[in-house]
């Protein structure tokens, strides 16, 4: 019989502080009940699918979009672990979405690829996963192969080890990714908040402060399970989003339309400029929401709903 393990490993959300972390300020994201998975067996050849990807890695041809599995399985080979395995790796998490799919992705296949070779550990998941998002985001920050592995909140600042938080999702609340269905470019967004901070230093410089103070609150809200504090800072820090230009009216028609409805908070989740809408509602309150963002006059392509992932990367053996 193969020896076969499946990791799954969940995908990210960022409740506050985005861009601001470009330069140097904290956020706060978590991991979220949406999984990528790696199902390997051992084998005598090597030959790794990705379904969402349309894509193969084997021991004669590496697809572009497997490069970043490929890195790992030639980092995996170097620290004499055996890397001859077939197998599959797919992802429920939406691709592009700012919800951290290839760091997942990443971080289930070394998962289940070092689990196979009785060698898992935390901590080595996450320097391979990383080393696989270099070849992804240039320079990424590591705090979503932290959410795919550790789960939970995360605290992160730039050039500072993350760190979990501890907390948990007030009770009788629901999150919802709304899915604007608006095309938007990470680097675009990134490249017009850093220009018209270049043209406004010492406005940008107390906005920056204020978006600093707002993660700090937050942290605490988290720790009283205030639900009530957590959307109001929330609707605050989509106000501060707004304020560096990254907002469109698909997106400000969600965040007012779901304050409308009852929402505890809304706010523009990743880069902006389209995407996702993070929203915070009470139990009672979250059908009439939804029934009101799903309306035609919305044009919303798609509402997720979230719940928070507390456990991070998962081994199961098959």
């Amino acid at each position: 019989m193969k020896r076969c393990v499946e990791a799954s490993a969940p995908g990210k959300i960022i409740w506050f502080g985005e861009h601001f972390v470009v330069l140097g300020r904290p956020a706060i994201v978590s991991a979220v009940g949406l999984y990528a998975r790696a199902r390997l067996c051992l084998s005598d050849k090597l030959r790794v699918v990705s379904r969402e990807l349309g894509a193969v890695v084997s021991e004669n041809y590496v697809d572009e979009a497997m490069k970043p599995f490929a890195k790992i399985i030639d980092l995996v080979g170097s620290m004499g672990f055996e890397t001859r395995v077939e197998g599959v790796i797919e992802s429920e998490i939406p691709i592009g979405a700012g919800m951290g799919s290839s760091a997942a992705s990443s971080a289930a296949f070394a998962a289940a690829l070092l689990a196979l070779n009785d060698a898992f550990s935390e901590s080595l998941v996450w320097r391979l996963g990383y080393e696989a998002e270099k070849i992804v985001h240039g320079q990424p920050s590591g705090v979503d192969t932290t959410a795919s592995v550790r789960g939970g909140f995360i605290y992160y600042r730039k050039n500072e080890e993350p760190r979990s938080l501890g907390a948990r999702l007030p009770e009788n609340t629901v999150v919802l990714a709304v899915d604007t269905g608006v095309p938007r470019s990470t680097g675009v967004a990134v490249k017009r908040v850093l220009e018209r901070y270049g043209r406004w230093e010492s406005v940008m410089e107390k906005i920056y402060d204020a978006a600093e103070t707002i993660v700090e609150e937050a942290v605490r809200a988290l720790a009283g399970e205030d639900a009530g504090a957590l959307g109001e800072l929330m609707s605050i820090m989509h106000g501060l989003l707004v304020s560096l230009g990254v907002a469109v009216p698909e997106t400000e028609a969600v965040v007012h339309n779901s304050l409308r409805l009852g929402a505890l908070g809304a706010k523009i989740t990743g880069a902006g400029m389209g995407g996702l809408v993070l929203v915070l509602a009470d139990t009672r309150s979250s059908p009439r929401i939804i029934e009101g963002l799903s309306s035609e006059s919305m044009s919303v392509r798609r509402i997720i709903p979230l719940s928070i992932d507390y456990k991070g990367i998962r081994i199961k053996h098959i």
